[in-house]
């Protein structure tokens, strides 16, 4: 029984190694061809498996594209970053940790999401893969405004709280900052201070209007 079980545990975490490799190679491909050019057997070639793994592993192009957007939207880093928020009473420090934990996911992956929303147009599955990544982006900073109300930091209700800290740190903003050549550290700032000037109440570090 118990080299059953090893044999087992040695099976799984190989197939997630598999699956990691996979999930890299199309990354990288994508990336340089585009989804369009990119091929499976490409994927399998630079991942250095047999074609038909990828699809048992993963799947076809528009099920890895699904399955990158799914592990980006699934960091564990983003879910600590969200705990920190929520656990803050601060307003101005709650919108610094927005700034730098949606800076933080943005930088690291960036060309998942580029991948995503340059593609929307060429698949349904992989257009539906980018709204789901949107719902779970907005979603989060949904409780990050409810947050915000319930202590009192903000002018406003949450509806339009949600929607600035969307304006702000949500993709736009990033990719707006980035395009400008600004660097991380400069974004997280520049973007903190915007978001308190517009949200919070002067006792929770906003201007005055």
């Amino acid at each position: 029984m118990a080299k059953r079980a090893y044999t087992s545990t040695v099976r799984a975490v190989a197939a997630r190694e598999t699956r990691a490799a996979i999930l890299r190679a199309a990354e990288r491909l994508f990336t340089e061809q585009g989804y369009a050019r990119a091929t499976v057997a490409g994927i399998a070639e630079r991942a250095g498996v047999a074609l038909n793994t990828v699809y048992t592993s993963v799947g076809g192009k528009a099920a890895l594209m699904e399955a990158l957007a799914a592990e980006s939207s699934g960091d564990e880093r983003i879910q600590a970053t969200l705990d920190a928020v929520l656990g803050s009473a601060d307003g101005h420090d709650i919108l610094r940790r927005t700034a730098e934990g949606t800076g933080d996911m943005t930088r690291r992956h960036e060309s998942v999401l580029n991948l995503l929303f340059d593609n929307a147009t060429a698949d349904p599955a992989v257009a539906a893969a980018a709204e789901r990544a949107l719902r779970r982006y907005r979603g989060r900073l949904a409780r990050i405004a409810e947050h915000l109300v319930s202590l009192g930091a903000v002018r406003t209700d949450r509806v339009r709280t949600e929607q600035i800290l969307w304006f702000y740190f949500g993709r736009g903003g990033w990719k707006t900052v980035r395009e400008l050549g600004w660097d991380w550290a400069d974004g997280t700032a520049w973007l903190t201070e915007q978001a308190a000037a517009a949200l919070l109440t002067p006792a929770a570090g906003g201007r005055a209007t």
